[in-house]
């Protein structure tokens, strides 16, 4: 799924997320930054909201427009990075018993 490129509206975005029983944090990566998780035990997902950034899952590296959502697998290794020059925000979409 993509939502609008233009400005995202957040809360919107939180509360659709939300009535399906998920949470919708809000992560900024600075320029060179990454993350990398060994995975979850159940799927989740990411929305870009500003800036550039990447996905790598599954030996697949997406580079993410604003408003597109990736799904991450349960359990599966994952790295997001700012590839951009600058600050990014992406919202991580997961069930609240993800650990």
């Amino acid at each position: 799924m993509s939502y609008s490129k233009s400005k995202m509206d957040l809360e919107q975005l939180k509360n659709k997320w939300k009535e399906q029983g998920l949470i919708c944090e809000v992560w900024e990566l600075y320029p060179g930054d990454s993350w990398s998780d060994p995975g979850h035990k159940t799927d989740e997902f990411f929305v870009l909201l500003e800036g550039q950034m990447k996905v790598s899952c599954q030996g697949k590296v997406s580079n993410l427009e604003i408003g597109q959502e990736i799904m991450v697998p349960a359990k599966e290794p994952h790295t997001v990075s700012n590839h951009g020059e600058t600050a990014g925000r992406v919202c991580w979409i997961h069930h609240p018993d993800f650990a």
